[in-house]
């Protein structure tokens, strides 16, 4: 296995493990337990831009996947900051809210420019993957917006996002590695 390999693996179970803390933050939140969510998924989202970042610095024949993993990683990075402003800065709720809207749209954007990329060639287990991650991602940034405008069912969608994000984010890891470490499946 080379450095590339080793880099695209950390970086995804990178981004896997923050997907299932923030999930996991989301899931407290919607049940009413609102302690250290923010602290949580500030953490989560970290982890993801981080994630994504170190599989943005291997090179890639395929613009789509560099690209998203580059402007995913800005969004999962504005997300945490938004989530750490959301717990230290409680007067600048809304906008901090919008802010997390904001990175969660960047995050569904490029993990969908990543999912064509990937259906591109044929990749589609990736493809799945990748899909899922956009799909939770917009879900995110629907629900904040929901938030924002005080309607009801912002957290639950937020909270179904963050869970359909954390399944295709474990779902790519799993695959590349089964692939990367050659299991048999």
């Amino acid at each position: 296995m080379g450095v590339d390999d080793q880099k695209l693996l950390v970086g995804a179970w990178l981004n896997a493990i923050g997907t299932i803390i923030s999930a996991a933050a989301e899931v407290r939140a919607l049940a009413g337990f609102d302690d250290i969510n923010n602290k949580l998924v500030s953490i989560g989202e970290g982890l993801q831009a981080v994630g994504t970042s170190i599989a943005g610095t291997v090179p890639e024949d395929n613009p789509l996947n560099f690209a998203g993993d580059w402007i995913d990683g800005a969004g999962a990075a504005l997300a945490s900051i938004a989530a750490y402003l959301q717990d230290i800065d409680e007067e600048n709720g809304v906008e901090n809210i919008r802010l997390e809207a904001l990175g969660d749209a960047f995050q569904s954007m490029g993990a969908a420019m990543s999912a064509t990329g990937y259906y591109s060639t044929g990749e589609y287990g990736y493809a799945l993957g990748n899909t899922l991650e956009s799909l939770g991602a917009g879900l995110e940034s629907i629900g904040a917006t929901y938030e924002v405008r005080g309607q009801e069912g912002g957290q639950a969608l937020i909270t179904i996002g963050a869970i359909i994000q954390a399944a295709g984010a474990n779902y790519y890891a799993l695959l590349l590695s089964r692939e990367t470490l050659e299991y048999p499946m």
